[in-house]
């Protein structure tokens, strides 16, 4: 099947390297000429011509005097400083182990081509390509599903990025997709690869499913440059050609509505940033002590504990977030997280907390609670079709149980400690997801009191130490990673560069158990956070995080990394995300001075 939608596409303006850039505006390219980009042997870029040998095989003292030398663009690592450094053909005389080390202003892969994440292969030529506007892209094979969603990708793209009038009379390349499968399932096992090839004459996107094509989409977009001199949009250096593939399924961020209620178009645009990251999870942190938002037909009470009855979502805004997430490649996970942190239950539903007085966590005692609960997760099945359900079971404080007669009876009747009590609540409410067919997630509390006393086919989700995951892989279960001293966005002294580095392998080096890390999250809390600063306190922080679970666990030198997120901060903010300045002292900050978008 084949059918044809106009799509426009730009992405970052790219600027000229110019050497006579006045001091206080070159600092961006400052850094950029300070990071050489290693090439191996197997992939290593023709080695240009020799300037001098440096007289050492120190790679920092090579950095050093390259960045001295007029003309030098690189380095071997035998010593030998070189010019006229190309990119695209084969360094056939590189020895076994050795490398060349092209500087990065003169690499079009960051400069040129500043992707997030980066992906797992790409291959560049020198050439330039013209992009016709409007395009033409022809879709083959995935049927009419297939066909109807990539009508929505492509027109949603023209709308975004597109900024700047173009040249209409030059020619220039079209886009063919071609999916390879009807596959329109989204799920933790959704193959999410593809293949992207450029050249001067046509451009083409391969992938075995519509969400990988989605995802050489973005790539494509983020490659799309409007030359300012010719008045076109380009492609620089094809031939291009992108190989790709994440390296973790699960890769997200938590959006917290308890704290605060986010608008159906902020939770859009939240939704919308997740894809140009690569992101494929939301997981709606939907109620807390503070407030319960949603609004649930067969339990029409619980809203009473909204923060006012304009802060509400009904079902059909659920229905409406699931289904526009699913048109941009992610999944929502629900969270309704008991037995504690969940003050605001109490509200309309009394008679399931312990006491007025002393009200969390839920009271275990009854089955009025358990009721309740089957009632809840069976409505919510309804509206959120993803496999993973999260129930919490963090930061329990079980005092109420020991102070509540009727509580502590029940707990004496069948000899349980308060830890037998929370074991027995959250056995009890996995039970109620599993036969509604969801897998439990929970925090990591529940692993620490439990081990490997439950379902093995519990999640856990590790947020307090980074060594929990390890531990947990060796019980057997499966793992999700959002320790807080990396991935906790709420912490806003964390720098992109601590969410860079956040390996979620770290501690783990058995392979079957690694295949147990599912992937990562992080978390934005929102005790301090509303539509007024969602953006800036979530980017461009969390494109580090983005970029750890997708591209290959070779990718990890920050200093490579900066010039792209700089390129990936303008892009966002150009798309209408708020992204706050790269190199703010501390997330969300305004810019510190005049200066351009690159450079802050």
């Amino acid at each position: 099947m084949k059918f044809s939608v106009v799509l426009a596409l730009i992405a970052v303006v790219s600027l000229p390297l110019c050497k006579a850039i006045p001091l206080d505006t070159r600092n961006f390219f400052h850094r950029l000429e300070n990071i050489y980009h290693r090439l191996e042997s197997a992939d290593a870029s023709c080695a240009g011509a020799d300037l001098v040998h440096g007289g050492t095989k120190d790679i920092q003292e090579l950095k050093a005097l390259c960045d001295q030398m007029e003309g030098c663009q690189g380095f071997h690592s035998n010593g030998m400083l070189k010019k006229d450094v190309s990119v695209g053909c084969q360094d056939n005389d590189l020895a076994k182990g050795a490398a060349l080390y092209v500087r990065s202003v003169d690499n079009p892969a960051v400069i040129g081509m500043p992707i997030v994440p980066l992906p797992r292969s790409l291959k560049l030529g020198s050439g330039v390509a013209t992009v016709q506007l409007p395009i033409a892209i022809q879709c083959q094979g995935g049927g009419a599903e297939a066909e109807h969603f990539m009508q929505d990708a492509a027109k949603e793209m023209s709308e975004l990025i597109v900024t700047h009038q173009a040249n209409q009379a030059n020619p220039g390349l079209g886009l063919n997709v071609v999916v390879e499968t009807s596959d329109m399932q989204l799920s933790l096992s959704t193959d999410e690869s593809y293949e992207l090839s450029v050249t001067e004459a046509n451009a083409t996107i391969t992938a075995r499913t519509v969400f990988g094509a989605r995802h050489g989409l973005e790539t494509f977009s983020q490659l799309v440059q409007f030359d300012f001199k010719t008045n076109t949009y380009v492609i620089r250096s094809v031939p291009v050609h992108v190989e790709d593939v994440p390296r973790f399924a699960h890769r997200g961020i938590l959006l917290d509505t308890a704290r605060h209620y986010h608008s159906l178009p902020v939770m859009k645009k939240f939704i919308r940033s997740l894809g140009h990251a690569k992101l494929n999870v939301f997981h709606w942190h939907l109620v807390d002590n503070q407030a319960f938002p949603i609004q649930l037909r067969s339990l029409p009470r619980l809203v009473m504990g909204a923060f006012s009855p304009l802060e509400v979502y009904t079902p059909d805004d659920v229905v409406e977030i699931v289904q526009y997430a699913y048109r941009h490649g992610v999944r929502v996970i629900p969270e309704y997280d008991t037995p504690g942190h969940a003050k605001a239950w109490c509200v309309g539903h009394p008679e399931i907390c312990p006491s007025v007085e002393c009200n969390l966590p839920l009271n275990p005692a009854t089955e009025a609670t358990f009721n309740l609960l089957s009632t809840l997760i069976k409505e919510s099945t309804g509206m959120f079709t993803d496999d993973y359900f999260h129930l919490g079971g963090d930061e329990v404080d079980m005092k109420c149980w020991l102070t509540t007669p009727s509580i502590k009876a029940w707990m004496v009747s069948k000899n349980f400690s308060t830890d037998d009590a929370y074991k027995y609540f959250v056995a009890r409410t996995h039970a109620l997801a599993k036969k509604l067919g969801r897998k439990s997630v929970h925090w990591e509390e529940v692993f620490n009191h439990f081990g490997g006393e439950l379902d093995k086919d519990t999640i856990f989700q590790v947020w307090l130490n980074h060594d929990t995951a390890a531990k947990v892989v060796a019980k057997g279960y499966q793992t999700i990673i959002s320790n807080q001293e990396a991935w906790y966005l709420d912490h806003l002294k964390i720098t992109w560069q601590q969410a860079y580095v956040n390996d979620p392998f770290m501690g783990i080096t058995d392979p079957a158990q690694q295949k147990l890390v599912l992937g990562g999250e992080a978390c934005m809390w929102g005790e301090t956070v509303d539509d007024s600063d969602i953006f800036n306190t979530i980017w461009p922080r969390a494109a580090g995080a983005a970029e750890r679970l997708w591209s290959d666990a070779s990718v990890k030198d920050t200093d490579a990394f900066l010039p792209r997120l700089e390129a990936f901060r303008c892009l966002l903010t150009s798309r209408g995300i708020g992204a706050a300045p790269v190199l703010n002292t501390m997330a969300r900050l305004a810019p510190p001075h005049p200066g351009s978008c690159f450079s802050q």
